[in-house]
């Protein structure tokens, strides 16, 4: 877990964490000289029940309040920390101002510097400091009076903040890596550092990850924790990576070491906006601010969409176009400050990182927001999964960016609540699969209209109304579903609305007729199909739907693309086979084709059919039975 310190400037809180964990975070010379935290200082904290914390220390002076912002984001508990002398002031309250908006949940207030004061002193301020912080998250937490100085009061801090730590959710070590970079440096002998808090995921040597931005890969050297190498390190805890191969000047603050592949930036982000009840003047649509997320720093301009300003203390909907791309995702916190001059004015929650532009005003956007903005991540999924068209429970997971588990949790109730559906292994929206549903149906339609002789459609040929990712064993899975609905029949390889059946209309039964006719007639010298079409004066692509219907009716039968006999002579046909296959083990085409009195040709295109049929099996020049004697 990651604990946090908060408060003015100069108020003791760099001397507060030495007191509790021995460490100086104050790295920089200058921090040195000047006697303040410039930037963001670092240390491990062994808590009473064995927990190793890290502890963020951040700056409190108004000038370096960017720096503070990229501490403070990942952080799972906070230090308030308030100087005994001086009480609460303007830094304490901006401060506070950002938890709230980054909804930090969990802290405690330290007044330090009590060796300073006498106790009629103490608690006044004391008074005054729950005064400030009433209605505000921190307005029930523990106050601690302690003297970094003396020593007064650190163990008892220490105990608390370890009954505090126990009550912190684990972060989520199933999904992707995400690690916004804070810092950046060289080692001699190593090369390059970056270091940050995992904010999801699992990090391991020799382990490829990628940095976003710029967006390419490099393998992990090594994995430290507060200074010892470790090899492995989890959502929650702070690291450091020796990357191969990586320059400096590749990285900056507000990077993010990423598992290769999930996150790509993004310079538009629907959110929703809160501005702070304390701001000078309402936000206007359209109004520039600079804009924190994680440890990323852009200037954004605010396209609100629902109204056309926001008042101090109000909320709204709003698009962010960035300056500069920031890689973000759905459920981020963000800081909002006026452009000039710099104050914190608000802030809020990422909605979308990926949206469409939008026109404003629109009412089905505004309810989509309003979707999203629910904690219940199944409207999020949903929206993924309706605009993927489908997904697997992979594919789903680059998408969301969620641990795969509790996304099958998710997936699980959606299923159950018949919001989501399932066909092989591809999770889709129940209105997309109606909307196959509705293509598959209408596409047979279709189909009988144009073909009404026709008995069905080739399944292979429906399969083209689906989007590509339907393979072959979603398509069936797809099909059963429309079969015990009972809106299709499946006829071996062919498909038809369900109940339908091919009839002919009189002037077509009169042509069946006449093709039947000559089919017997011709009997084992069929007439050739250009022959037949000259004949009969009917156009070849209406005489092939009356061939394919007399086939289904068993009339006629299909020995290969030119050839088609009478049913009742290829019968004969086959039973003259069989008796002499009863009697003996195999037979030449010369010797069936004076057993049927054909010429060669049809004799020959028969053997090749019953071949086709495992009726026969062809060894050289003869055929064997095969399942004809069973048949």
């Amino acid at each position: 877990m990651i604990i946090g310190t908060a408060g003015h400037v100069d108020h003791g809180k760099t001397e507060l964490i030495r007191a509790l964990t021995g460490v100086d975070t104050d790295r920089l010379k200058e921090e040195k000289e000047r006697g303040i935290s410039i930037d963001l200082g670092f240390a491990p904290f062994r808590l009473p029940g064995g927990r190793l914390a890290g502890v963020v220390d951040v700056p409190g002076h108004e000038k370096f309040i960017h720096n503070m912002l990229a501490g403070i984001g990942g952080i799972d508990l906070v230090i308030m920390v308030i100087d005994a002398t001086e009480g609460v002031m303007p830094q304490t309250k901006e401060h506070l101002d950002i938890l709230e908006l980054l909804q930090i949940k969990k802290g405690l207030i330290v007044i330090t510097k009590i060796d300073l004061v006498d106790r009629e002193w103490l608690e006044m301020v004391a008074e005054d400091v729950r005064e400030s912080l009433e209605g505000t998250f921190l307005s029930a937490s523990p106050v601690h009076f302690v003297s970094s100085l003396t020593g007064e009061g650190i163990d008892q801090l220490r105990e608390d903040l370890g009954r505090i730590a126990e009550t912190v959710s684990d972060r989520d070590k199933d999904a992707p890596l995400r690690i916004p970079l804070d810092r950046v440096f060289s080692v001699a002998g190593f090369g390059t550092v970056v270091t940050g808090t995992i904010l999801s995921g699992t990090v391991k040597e020799g382990q490829m990850v990628e940095i976003v931005p710029p967006g390419k890969e490099f393998r992990i050297r090594g994995v430290q924790l507060h200074g010892e190498n470790t090899g492995l390190a989890y959502a929650g805890q702070r690291v450091a990576l020796n990357l191969v191969g990586l320059e400096k000047k590749e990285v900056l603050r507000g990077c993010v070491v990423a598992t290769p592949g999930y996150f790509g930036t993004t310079r538009t982000l629907d959110v929703k906006l809160k501005l702070l009840g304390s701001a000078s003047r309402p936000l206007e649509n359209t109004s520039p601010v600079h804009f924190y997320l994680g440890t990323a720093r852009v200037v954004a301009r605010l396209y609100l969409l629902g109204r056309d300003e926001l008042v101090p203390g109000e909320e709204g909907y709003a698009q962010c176009r960035l300056d500069k791309p920031l890689v973000a995702q759905r459920g981020d916190r963000f800081i909002i400050r006026s452009y000039s001059p710099m104050v914190t004015i608000g802030g809020g929650i990422v909605l979308d990182e990926r949206p469409q532009r939008h026109k404003r005003f629109k009412a089905a956007v505004l309810e989509k927001l309003q979707d999203l903005e629910k904690e219940d991540p199944l409207p999020f999924v949903l929206q993924k999964l309706r605009a993927a068209r489908g997904g697997t429970l992979q594919e789903l997971h680059q998408l969301t960016k969620m641990g795969t588990d509790r996304l099958k949790e998710i997936l699980d109730r959606a299923v159950e609540e018949k919001k989501v559906a399932r066909a092989g292994d591809l999770y889709v929206a129940a209105e997309t699969r109606e909307e196959w549903a509705t293509s598959v149906i209408n596409k047979l339609e279709r189909f009988h209209q144009e073909k009404p002789l026709l008995p069905g459609m080739q399944k292979a040929h429906l399969r083209g109304v689906l989007p590509q990712k339907v393979t072959g064993r979603i398509y069936d899975a797809f099909l059963k579903y429309l079969l015990d609905k009972d809106l299709i029949d499946i006829r071996e390889e062919l498909i038809c609305r369900r109940g339908f059946s091919p009839e002919p209309a009189p002037v077509q039964e009169k042509k069946l007729e006449k093709i039947l006719e000559l089919f017997k007639k011709g009997g084992l010298n069929p007439p050739p199909l250009k022959e037949l079409w000259a004949e009969t004066g009917i156009k070849k692509e209406e005489g092939e739907s009356f061939l394919d219907f007399l086939v289904y009716k068993n009339l006629l039968v299909k020995i290969n693309e030119d050839v088609y006999l009478h049913g009742e002579i290829y019968n004969r046909c086959l039973e003259v086979l069989k008796d002499y296959l009863q009697k003996n083990s195999r037979i030449t085409l010369a010797q069936y084709r004076d057993l049927i009195g054909s010429s060669r040709k049809y004799a020959q295109a028969l053997l090749e059919h019953f071949d086709g049929c495992n009726y026969t099996r062809r060894i050289g020049d003869e055929r064997v039975p095969w399942k004809l004697l069973n048949r």
